[in-house]
C-alpha cells in the first residue's frame, strides 16, 4: 500500500480504485459533456461478460496461478483475457485507429506503470467488462456484485471502482492529456517519461485522477457536488445518477485502512493480496 503526505482527502476518497482497481464498464464511445450524455435515455445494456487483467511478464506475478483461476472458477460465464504487451498493442491499435493521438500516446510510453494504468481504461472505455490487478482474488461471481434489490435501478456504471460510460471515455481523454503534461514537465517526449515520484502517478494516470473523475461525474448527474465526504464511512451500496456506488469492505478487505475491515466479512466480493507493493521501483511503503 501506499500513502501520500498531505493528501488523506483524497486518499481516502480514491478508495474507489485503491482496493483493487476492478473497474467495469459498458456501452460504446460517446463524448462528454458528461452531464448531457447521462441525461439521454438509452436501452440499458448488460455489463459485458468478459474480465480483463495485466500481465507485462512482471517476475512477481510468476505465483499468481491460482488468484488467477479463482475469476475464472466463480465466473464460468465470462471470457477471461490475460493482456500482454503484444495483445494489448493489438486492441489498442484495433479501437484507437479513428484517435490518433491517444494511440500514439499509447504506443510512446514506455514506462510500464503509466502504460499498465492507461491500458486499464481504454480498454474498458473501448470494449466494456470487468478489469482487476492480477493479485486479486475473486470472493463472489460478478453477477452477485449488484444487490438485488438495487438490479432494476438503471444502473449504467459501477463504482468499487468502475465503469465504459462517459467517466471511462472522460478518463482516457484526461489521462492523454495528463501524460502529455507530466512528459512536458519533464522536459521530454513521451516516449521518454518516467515517473519520478509515486505522486506523479497517482494524480496522473492512478487513483486520486480516477476519483476526481468519479466525483465530477457524480456531481453533474446528482446536480449538487458530491466528494469524498458523501462516500466514506458507507455501510451498503448506494445508488447516484446511474452508478452504483459500493461498501469500501468490497475491495479492500483485510488491509484495515480508511474504514475497511480487517478481515473478510459478507460484503467481500474480491481480495487483494497487493503482492505488487503497488508499483515496482516507486514503492513508498
Amino acid at each position: 500500500m501506499f500513502s501520500v503526505n498531505g493528501w488523506r482527502p483524497l486518499a481516502a476518497a480514491a478508495f474507489f480504485t485503491i482496493a483493487s482497481f476492478v473497474l467495469y464498464s459498458y456501452l460504446s464511445y460517446h463524448p462528454f459533456p458528461l452531464a448531457t450524455r447521462a441525461r439521454q435515455q438509452e436501452p440499458l445494456l448488460p455489463i459485458p461478460k468478459k474480465i480483463w487483467q495485466i500481465n507485462f511478464d512482471h517476475p512477481q506475478y510468476n505465483d499468481l496461478g491460482p488468484a488467477m483461476d479463482s475469476w475464472d472458477r466463480l465466473n464460468p460465464q465470462h471470457k477471461h483475457t490475460i493482456l500482454t504487451e503484444a495483445t494489448a498493442r493489438d486492441i489498442v491499435q484495433k479501437h484507437y485507429a479513428d484517435d490518433p493521438k491517444t494511440l500514439k500516446t499509447y504506443l510512446d510510453l514506455h514506462s510500464m506503470i503509466l502504460k499498465s494504468d492507461y491500458l486499464r481504461y481504454l480498454v474498458l472505455a473501448a470494449v466494456g467488462g470487468v478489469y482487476s490487478d492480477l493479485d486479486t482474488d475473486a470472493v463472489k461471481p460478478i453477477d452477485e456484485w449488484i444487490p438485488a434489490e438495487l438490479a432494476e435501478r438503471g444502473i449504467r456504471a459501477i463504482v468499487g471502482p468502475d465503469a465504459r460510460h462517459p467517466m471511462m471515455v472522460g478518463m482516457v481523454e484526461a489521462v492523454t492529456r495528463g501524460l502529455h503534461r507530466l512528459a512536458s514537465s519533464h522536459g521530454v517526449p513521451v516516449h521518454e517519461l518516467e515517473p519520478m515520484e509515486a505522486i506523479e502517478v497517482l494524480f496522473t494516470t492512478g487513483p486520486v485522477r480516477w476519483s476526481r473523475m468519479v466525483f465530477d461525474y457524480l456531481s453533474e448527474v446528482s446536480g449538487t457536488e458530491v466528494t469524498w465526504k458523501n462516500v466514506t464511512g458507507m455501510r451498503k451500496s448506494r445508488v447516484i445518477g446511474d452508478v452504483l456506488v459500493l461498501p469500501i469492505a468490497g475491495f479492500t478487505s483485510g488491509r484495515g485502512i480508511m474504514g475497511s475491515p480487517n478481515k473478510a466479512t459478507e460484503d467481500t466480493l474480491m481480495w487483494h493480496r497487493f503482492q505488487g507493493k503497488w508499483k515496482v521501483g516507486l514503492e513508498n511503503d
